[in-house]
């Protein structure tokens, strides 16, 4: 699979530039499509002292106002994504999710996608959605930009944190455009002893079926010795610089939970570098 097109989810906050130029340097390196989306606001959920307004003629008057409010915010969105969206030969749309069911509107958007880029914490999603929800709701990786994270390399160090489940196997496949290129691949097995699933050599299986893609990748078996697995895998990742790390619904119990582990709720919990989530 080829990553052709990319959502990247646009606001009317700083985060969201850095975030576009996040999207559009990997539709860049890819010569995918990039469409940026923009959840209108709702200028009524901003403005309750309008619900009190009598009279046609103020009526009118105050809908004109919300009208322009949205109107303005619509394009003002739209100016931001361009000028980090336009680049030489670059392939971009902007669409706005306006009314209706919003998040069923987005998660349309979004299906005939082959990823979706989104803030931490959750700019620019529907209200009350996570990327998480995104995920299940779309089947569609997410790529989570952290607000804090500097312009700078875009997925050259990757992290991927195997466990041997169906999960990881999904993002293995979802993140392959991805790992092939990038400059260096790091397969990290966390207490590979505790999982049998791993087989004779941890990581060994997986890092070659790698290499039948193209992917050069080096196995890194780290032990937990009784500190968090996330922290275990936040630390590899700051140690190695690495600029994104890849995981699927990574459970670390053996009695996996229905949807994400923990391990995956604490890294999603507090995202410093960028991640891309598969399920």
């Amino acid at each position: 699979m080829a990553l052709k097109t990319i959502v990247v989810f646009v606001d009317q906050t700083p985060a969201s530039d850095a975030r576009v130029r996040y999207a559009a340097g990997l539709a860049m390196r890819h010569q995918a499509h990039l469409i940026g989306l923009f959840i209108v606001p709702n200028a009524w959920q901003h403005d309750r002292s309008d619900s009190n307004i009598q009279g046609g003629a103020a009526i009118r008057e105050m809908l004109e106002r919300h009208n322009l409010i949205e109107s303005d915010a619509l394009q003002a969105a739209g100016r931001s994504f361009e000028a980090m969206a336009a680049r030489d030969d670059a392939s971009f749309e902007y669409r706005a999710v306006r009314g209706g069911d919003v998040g069923e509107l987005v998660r349309l958007h979004c299906l005939h996608s082959d990823l979706v880029v989104v803030g931490h914490p959750s700019a620019g999603l529907p209200a009350g959605w996570s990327p998480q929800q995104m995920l299940l709701s779309t089947g569609v990786p997410v790529l989570i930009v952290p607000a804090s994270w500097p312009e700078g390399t875009i997925a050259r160090n990757v992290l991927f944190a195997w466990n041997a489940s169906r999960e990881a196997r999904r993002a293995i496949t979802d993140s392959l455009p991805v790992l092939r290129a990038a400059e260096a691949v790091s397969v990290v097995v966390v207490d590979p002893n505790n999982n049998r699933a791993h087989g004779q050599e941890p990581g060994a299986d997986i890092a070659h079926h790698l290499s039948r893609h193209g992917v050069t990748a080096r196995v890194e078996q780290l032990q937990s010795k009784g500190e968090p697995i996330a922290e275990v895998i936040r630390r590899y990742a700051a140690e190695d610089q690495s600029d994104l790390i890849v995981l699927g619904a990574y459970s670390h119990s053996p009695k996996r939970e229905l949807l994400f582990g923990g391990v995956t709720r604490t890294l999603l919990g507090k995202v410093t570098i960028p991640t891309l989530i598969a399920h």
